[in-house]
């Protein structure tokens, strides 16, 4: 799988960020996730597909061929990078974490997003949380 994600590396676009890797050898079904500072878009995936798609080391690496899905994160996705909370500033976010020893859940807005932490505004209060006390983190999907 190393040599897979090598391959995948070489071809992403200054500022993409492989997120996740999937490979079924059975079908030989490769899932490439990418994501990345800047909006990616369908353009962004459909480049790297081609790309992929021509390379002499997938076609080396699978002389009898592959399937291959690439996407970007959804907006149901976990953030985990610290770009990914920039991303979402201003955005309503549900985050689990763990303070002294004791599991919390909050919701807030996203108020700024550091290589450190996060600040969140949760009722009026600002909560700063690190990123290593942070379990889970996911955007607040709302309609209307």
């Amino acid at each position: 799988m190393d040599q897979l994600a090598d391959i995948v590396q070489q071809y992403l676009k200054p500022g993409m960020v492989l997120i996740d890797l999937k490979h079924n050898r059975q079908t030989d079904l490769i899932k490439v996730t990418i994501d990345g500072e800047e909006p990616l878009n369908i353009g962004d995936t459909e480049a790297l597909a081609r790309s992929l798609r021509v390379s002499h080391e997938l076609g080396h690496q699978f002389p009898h061929g592959f399937k291959l899905e690439v996407s970007t994160s959804g907006i149901n996705s976990p953030l985990i990078e610290p770009y990914q909370f920039r991303k979402n500033k201003g955005r309503i976010l549900i985050v689990e974490y763990v303070d002294n020893n004791i599991q919390k859940h909050v919701s807030g807005k996203l108020l700024d997003a550091n290589d450190q932490e996060i600040s969140l505004d949760v009722d009026g209060m600002q909560n700063m949380i690190s990123y290593d006390k942070i379990k889970k983190a996911k955007v607040k999907i709302s309609f209307g």
